[in-house]
């Protein structure tokens, strides 16, 4: 059961970027609010999931495992991030106060979606770096094309300005400051948030008819398949 802090408008935004996700990727058959961890429950998680993992900031997490053939997975929000996003709606406006606790919502939900989808496609290697890296990536460009659909929503006509481009990127690229003690886990956001603002940059530079074509394709790939697509595009 959800905790109580996550009220209704929260679960309305939730089953949105659900579904905006699923359209562009693929239906994933369940629903993510019925996933979501209380405090206690994600604690006793991130305990079991050992040192590494405490590492990690605890604002929003999504737990993987499998058990008997199946996938289990469950969301956590830190309840700052829903009590700043309830006292300051993106579904109103992104601002500068309200941009940071929606990144953290879109990118956890996004890797539970990108989870779910890679393991009805057979993928099971849920604990591999690749595996990890890839929903990292994933996510990242994802919050920044569904951070741009929020912000040209209440343009006039909606759509983005320059300052509009510059503003997001800085939000989602530029804080790239994970400190960890752990190398693996420094290279591994270092890396992801790289490759991310770089193909980014690339479908910014794509018509609209052919960019949904293009990151569809994108998810497809491997991981390394990935960072070669990267390089070819940046290349051209």
């Amino acid at each position: 059961m959800a905790p109580k802090l996550l009220i209704t408008w929260m679960m309305t935004l939730m089953g949105e970027i659900q579904l905006l996700l699923e359209r562009t990727y693929g239906t994933t058959g369940v629903n993510f609010e019925d996933f979501i961890l209380s405090r206690q429950r994600s604690r006793a998680l991130s305990e079991m999931a050992g040192a590494s993992a405490a590492q990690i900031s605890d604002l929003g997490r999504v737990f993987l495992r499998i058990v008997d053939g199946k996938l289990r997975l469950g969301i956590h929000y830190d309840p700052s991030v829903i009590e700043a996003l309830e006292g300051n709606n993106p579904a109103c406006g992104l601002n500068d106060e309200n941009i940071v606790p929606f990144m953290v919502f879109l990118e956890e939900l996004d890797h539970a979606v990108h989870a779910a989808l890679k393991f009805h496609e057979g993928i099971r290697d849920i604990h591999s770096e690749s595996f990890v890296r890839d929903l990292e990536l994933q996510a990242k460009v994802d919050t920044y094309l569904v951070l741009q659909k929020y912000c040209a929503f209440f343009n006039s006509p909606q759509k983005l300005t320059d300052a509009d481009r510059r503003w997001l990127k800085a939000c989602v690229f530029d804080h790239d400051n994970a400190v960890f003690e752990e190398p693996v886990l420094a290279e591994r956001y270092h890396e992801t948030n790289r490759l991310a603002r770089r193909y980014a940059r690339h479908l910014d530079g794509l018509p609209r008819s052919r960019r949904t074509t293009e990151i569809r394709r994108f998810r497809k790939l491997t991981y390394s398949q990935k960072r070669d697509r990267i390089a070819v595009a940046v290349a051209r």
